[in-house]
């Protein structure tokens, strides 16, 4: 059973980031060691340049390259996949000219959602979220820096939430294609944060489900997946909160890399992130709730065990008091050597228990 603990908490403490950061303990600032779990096999870099009328997808496989494809035309987003090589990732960092506190910053996938203004690009963080099979909580930090005409993001793994912006980059005419990196920027920032609401509709119907087994027939189990369900919901609570700080801050800052035509669409993101906000507090209370009448379930249900208890014993004092008399040893009993006394003691006890029962279903206590 210890073990049995042990390999829970482990595995919590995993998917809730809390894995891996005594590693920096003692370096110096901006030392680059990669901080969580290794989800690729190798790191893959993947450049898209684009305008209204070409598209163009390219694998770079030689770094000394990357100069030279990121001087060309076109609005460029790259696209790095896989943080555990924090060599590799330091090279790309020194050819982007990022500053080792932001690579730092990438490589800790435990960092929480933030934003940085630099002097020549914008630096911003957040998680996805994601249910799995077995409606555990599945997050991958993305990290995003924004320059001009180019958008830099980096992923821990390949993840098909973004499949969506793949197939509306390849539309000619389209919004992504007509507008600049930071509007690619908006439309990846959007796709995650509304992926948070598939998360939450899905712990919702988990609470709801919940909330019919308590009511039907409540089992310790049922008491687990509350304790579990209110971890998820306060891991989702750390993630989404400090991105809407961050979201608001990049909002009243002033930044030439963000269009202010594109700013609306940040707001519309950052009117999500506040309801979404909203939706995990309710969700919250919800689950507390379940908590309490998983226990007033229970009560109740001790207390019609009682009840039932309550009317046998009752029903049994006076035939056991009629009983302990006629086993008396006296030999005067003018009963014991009536013809009929056995019989008429068993119609007495059992009018006596009839009555009673008669009694109770009176007074609606079954």
């Amino acid at each position: 059973m210890k073990n049995a603990r042990t390999k829970e908490k482990s595995r919590i403490n995993a998917r809730m980031g809390n894995k891996g950061a005594a590693q920096k303990i003692g370096l110096s600032p901006g030392s680059l060691v990669h901080i969580g779990k290794v989800k690729t096999d190798k790191v893959r870099l993947t450049l898209f340049v684009y305008s209204n009328s070409y598209l163009k997808e390219t694998e770079v496989s030689d770094l000394g390259l990357l100069h030279e494809l990121l001087a060309g035309e076109g609005i460029k987003w790259l696209k790095i996949v896989g943080l555990h090589d924090a060599q590799l990732i330091g090279k790309v960092g020194d050819l982007l000219g990022l500053h080792p506190l932001v690579m730092e910053d990438i490589l800790n996938t435990n960092q929480r959602p933030k934003v940085d203004q630099h002097e020549e690009y914008l630096f911003f963080t957040l998680k996805t979220l994601a249910l799995s099979a077995g409606n555990d909580i599945l997050s991958d930090q993305i990290s995003f820096v924004l320059k001009k005409n180019l958008l830099i993001s980096f992923h821990e793994s390949e993840l098909s939430v973004f499949q969506p912006i793949y197939e509306r980059m390849k539309i000619e005419g389209g919004r992504i294609r007509n507008h600049g990196a930071d509007y690619l920027f908006y439309a990846l920032t959007d796709i995650v944060v509304d992926n948070y609401y598939g998360v939450l509709e899905g712990i919702g119907d988990q609470i709801d489900d919940m909330d019919d087994k308590i009511l039907d027939n409540p089992q310790q189990q049922v008491l687990n997946e509350v304790q579990n369900h209110r971890k998820m919901l306060l891991f989702i609570k750390k993630t989404v909160s400090p991105l809407r700080d961050a979201i608001g801050v990049m909002l009243r800052a002033e930044n030439e890399l963000i269009d202010i035509r594109q700013l609306q669409y940040f707001r519309d993101v950052n009117d999500h992130v506040l309801h979404i906000a909203e939706t995990i507090e309710t969700y919250r209370d919800l689950n507390a709730g379940l908590k309490e009448m998983y226990l007033s379930a229970l009560s109740n249900r001790m207390n019609q065990v009682m009840k039932t208890l309550t009317v046998i014993a009752t029903i049994f004092i006076p035939l056991t008091f009629i009983v302990g008399v006629y086993g008396m040893n006296f030999s005067i009993m003018p009963e014991l050597n009536w013809k009929y006394g056995y019989f008429a003691i068993w119609g007495l006890m059992l009018l006596i228990a009839l009555w009673m029962l008669y009694r109770f279903r009176k007074a609606g206590w079954f």
